[in-house]
């Protein structure tokens, strides 16, 4: 296979352009596919399993700059969240507002990060994907990754809930004494860890189900499987992303915070305060494109 070094993203320059869609390529493991597998009849460079975390992100920013598509959706959603926020959209009747918070919640978590990963498929695999082909196999896609998330909501909730609930009914029976209620934290702090571990555990193990429902067209609970396996080989890469995204959406929160000596910590300007919110979901998008890419290293090797 002949060097090709991120061929992928600059062969993308037009791609927003095209006037013809290339199908959006289906990356499954090895062993449920028919064809040969190996990265040569993939269309898949060595390069990208080798890329670090950094690398990812890297790659990331530039995937954005070759599709504006990307930020020309991202950036409608950020501005129906932002006008959400403001007290002009109080003049609409309540349903309404309901209904294009729930239209913006939905397109933000569900429709856009499948979308990206469309995209991310289609330029690790040399196969730049048309605006018209992400929104297809994204629209396409919807049911399967709804049932996803209900999935996953279903179990870190539900399992969580049957180890602590031991717990929960010690609180429950711990008498009103003074004894009692010195030891009334300790349960309850015990009760959450337990509660706490399987919860993070769970949503750590499934984190790549969205990108496996979309890029590789599994069923809801095929998914859970394919990002359980992944997880288990890819986990230092994974554990690096959420830590790098957790430290940005933190240092964001915390430029909309200025000490006071007097009053303590009051709230920024609300420009600041709307800078921050639309970065840290723009920063999100990076994420979920980063999230893709793994996906895809995770899936082939």
């Amino acid at each position: 296979m002949s060097e090709h070094t991120d061929s992928a993203v600059r062969s993308t320059s037009s791609a927003d352009d095209a006037t013809t869609d290339a199908v959006a390529p289906t990356i499954k493991a090895r062993n449920d596919i028919d064809r040969c597998g190996c990265l040569e009849c993939r269309n898949i460079e060595t390069t990208t399993t080798n890329r670090t975390v950094l690398d990812t992100l890297v790659w990331s920013v530039r995937l954005f700059r070759s599709y504006p598509s990307i930020l020309a959706f991202t950036g409608v959603i950020i501005f129906a969240n932002r006008l959400l926020e403001t007290d002009s959209i109080a003049l609409l009747p309540a349903p309404a507002i309901g209904v294009i918070e729930f239209v913006t919640a939905f397109a933000f978590i569900i429709s856009i990060r499948a979308y990206v990963g469309t995209i991310v498929a289609g330029n690790l695999t040399d196969n730049p994907v048309t605006v018209r082909e992400g929104l297809r196999r994204s629209i396409a896609r919807t049911p399967a990754l709804v049932g996803v998330i209900l999935l996953i909501v279903f179990s870190v909730m539900t399992l969580p809930f049957f180890v602590s609930a031991p717990l929960i009914l010690l609180v429950g029976t711990v008498p009103v004494t003074p004894l009692g209620l010195m030891s009334f934290p300790i349960v309850a702090a015990l009760g959450g860890i337990v509660f706490a571990v399987p919860f993070l555990g769970l949503l750590f193990k499934f984190w790549f189900a969205p990108e496996a429902c979309v890029i590789g067209q599994y069923g809801p609970l095929e998914s859970l499987r394919v990002s359980w396996r992944i997880t288990t080989n890819y986990r230092g890469k994974l554990l690096l992303i959420v830590v790098i995204a957790i430290g940005s959406a933190v240092s964001l929160y915390l430029t909309t915070v200025l000490p006071q000596l007097e009053t303590g910590l009051t709230l920024a300007h609300p420009v600041l305060h709307v800078i921050s919110s639309s970065a840290g979901e723009l920063l999100s998008i990076v994420w979920a494109s980063a999230y893709a890419h793994i996906y895809v290293q995770g899936i082939v090797s």
